[in-house]
C-alpha cells in the first residue's frame, strides 16, 4: 500500500497542475487565441490521461493491498475495506457515467438543460446525476480511512494515524467540492470552488504523502518485531 500511496502522491501533485492550468479560468480567457486554445486543451488531456493511468495503477496497488491485509486475519473489518476499496471506485465510476448518459439523454430529448440559466433546474439535476457517483466513492474512502486510522494505531505510527485523518478529510471534502462548483453557489462564493479544489488536491498530496511514510515505518516496523521474535523464540 506504500507503492499505492506514492503513486497518490503523484496524483494529487499533477492535480495540482492541472487546476493551475489555463483552462482553470475558462475556455472564454483564451477564446481571442486559438492556438493557445488549443494547446491549453492538448496540455490538459495529456495530464489527464497520465491522471487516469495512475489512478488505475494506484487502484490495483491498493486492492492488492487491502486484500493481504484481509488474509493476513488481524481484523475482519479489513475484508469489508478490501471490498469497499475494490467495489467503491468501480460502483462510483459507473454510477458517474450512467448519470453522463442520463443526462445527456434528457437535454437532447426537451432541450430543458439549454434553456435553463444558472441556479435553474438543470443545474441541480446535473448535481442529482453526479452525486451518487461521488457519494460511493466518498463511502469508500471513509471505510478505508478508518482502516487506515486502526492499522496506525495498532503499530503505532503517528504518520499514518495522521494520514487517515487527512485521508478522511478528503472524503467528506469531495461532495462538498461538487456542491461549490455549481453555476449559483460559484457565482455567490467568487472563487470559492476553484480554491476548494486546489484545497482537495494539496490536501489528498499531503495524505499520500503521510501514508507513503506512515506504511513504510509500519512495515519496518512489523519486521523488527518479527525479527526480535524469532530471536526470542531461538534463545
Amino acid at each position: 500500500m506504500r507503492n499505492s500511496a506514492i503513486l497518490s502522491l503523484a496524483i494529487g501533485l499533477l492535480s495540482l497542475l492541472l487546476a493551475a492550468s489555463p483552462l482553470a479560468g475558462g475556455p472564454e480567457s483564451l477564446a481571442e487565441d486559438p492556438l493557445k486554445l488549443l494547446a491549453a486543451l492538448a496540455w490538459v488531456l495529456a495530464l489527464a490521461l497520465v491522471l487516469l493511468v495512475l489512478a488505475i495503477a494506484a487502484w490495483v496497488l491498493k486492492v492488492l493491498g487491502w486484500w493481504s491485509m484481509c488474509r493476513s486475519g488481524m481484523r475482519r473489518f479489513y475484508c469489508v475495506t478490501k471490498y469497499a476499496v475494490l467495489l467503491g471506485p468501480v460502483i462510483g465510476v459507473a454510477l458517474l457515467i450512467a448519470g453522463g448518459v442520463a443526462l445527456a439523454l434528457e437535454a437532447l430529448r426537451g432541450g430543458a438543460f439549454a434553456a435553463e440559466g444558472p441556479g435553474g433546474a438543470s443545474e441541480w439535476g446535473a448535481l442529482a446525476y453526479a452525486l451518487p457517483g461521488l457519494l460511493a466513492i466518498a463511502v469508500a474512502n471513509v471505510i478505508e480511512g478508518v482502516s487506515i486510522l486502526d492499522v496506525g494505531l495498532q503499530v503505532g505510527v503517528k504518520a499514518l494515524a495522521v494520514g487517515a485523518a487527512v485521508h478522511l478529510s478528503t472524503a467528506l471534502l469531495l461532495p462538498l467540492q461538487l456542491l461549490a462548483g455549481t453555476p449559483s453557489l460559484a457565482a455567490l462564493g467568487g472563487g470559492f470552488a476553484s480554491g476548494l479544489g486546489a484545497v482537495w488536491s494539496a490536501a489528498s498530496a499531503l495524505a499520500s504523502l503521510l501514508l507513503a511514510a506512515g506504511f513504510h515505518l509500519a512495515k519496518r516496523k512489523v519486521i523488527g518485531s518479527e525479527a526480535q521474535r524469532e530471536a526470542a523464540g531461538s534463545a
